[in-house]
């Protein structure tokens, strides 16, 4: 995420946060957030008050606001752009996978990417009787096991079935 954002963001919640208190809070060395903070006042984003026993309060200007709104609507944007993509690839991948196999068993944890899979796949409206969520004990039938992590892909390649590690074909 950016740097500029994150900053913002911190002392929009909380202005009376040292630049050492920045640093432990982002991770950011004491250096950087020395930097970034003069760069901000410089264009304008945030101003600098200086309060008793040699303390400092940053605060955000209207400029440093209307920055913020357009870094959160490009980071959105960007990152709505890459789940669509991912969405696509899913997609892609699931309609080789049924051309080569009668029945595709999926793996799915409680994660966002197993929640982006199931949206995908639930998007493609593919014949429920080709896919099946979960564990399903008749694997007797030609078939390949969808998987999204290594734990599953061993385990599945390990009792002999055929098996893909989704994340390592997006």
């Amino acid at each position: 995420m950016d740097k500029e954002y994150i900053l913002l963001e911190l002392i929009n919640e909380n202005k009376l946060l040292s630049q050492r208190q920045l640093s432990e809070k982002t991770g950011f060395s004491l250096g950087s957030i020395n930097v970034l903070i003069k760069k901000m006042v410089k264009e304008g984003f945030i101003k600098i008050e200086n309060i008793p026993a040699n303390r400092v309060v940053y605060m955000i200007t209207p400029k440093g606001m209307v920055e913020k709104v357009n870094k959160t609507y490009k980071y959105i944007k960007h990152h709505y752009t890459y789940i669509n993509n991912t969405k696509e690839k899913i997609k892609k991948l699931f309609i080789r996978v049924l051309s080569e196999y009668n029945k595709v068993f999926i793996i799915l944890g409680q994660d966002e990417i197993s929640s982006l899979i199931k949206s995908s796949i639930e998007e493609l409206d593919i014949d429920e009787k080709f896919i099946h969520f979960g564990e399903d004990e008749k694997h007797d039938i030609r078939g390949v096991f969808i998987v999204t992590n290594h734990e599953d892909y061993e385990k599945y390649k390990t009792l002999g079935y055929e098996t893909i590690n989704i994340l390592e074909e997006l």
